[in-house]
């Protein structure tokens, strides 16, 4: 009796460790168990515009993109999300370095970023933009 009241809780703590796993911020998935701190930001496209005229303006605008991000090696993914249609995104993660690889959701080769390095302090959301290039110029 005693092995299966065992059983019975190591399943249901397996799947509570599952749900809580499974649960992140309202703009992206982040690690469990660091509620208090992590990434935040906008990932950006630059105007498009071949040729910026005074009065003209050609502002940067929002953009939906993939932010892969690792720590330490590179090939160790931490988290994983989508900013959305407004760019906004806000990825939980403990404190340390890491590096935030923004990729194109369309798979095209432009517009295009470079990965940006991020520290992430204790307590504290640290917040970046992300700015993709057109490649208009």
């Amino acid at each position: 009796m005693k092995s299966h009241l065992r059983t019975a809780l190591a399943a249901l703590a397996l799947a509570a460790a599952v749900l809580a796993a499974g649960c992140g911020d309202s703009h992206g998935a982040g690690s469990p168990g660091a509620p208090h701190s992590g990434i935040k930001g906008r990932t950006m496209v630059d105007g498009g515009c071949p040729v910026v005229r005074e009065g003209s303006p050609c502002p940067d605008r929002p953009l939906s993109a993939r932010l892969t991000i690792t720590s330490g090696d590179p090939e160790r993914t931490v988290a994983e999300t989508t900013s959305d249609a407004d760019g906004h995104f806000r990825v939980s993660l403990p404190p340390g370095t890491y590096t935030v690889r923004p990729a194109n959701l369309t798979g095209a080769v432009a517009p295009i970023a470079q990965p940006v390095s991020v520290t992430v302090t204790s307590g504290r959301f640290t917040t970046i933009v992300i700015p993709f290039d057109s490649g208009i110029r």
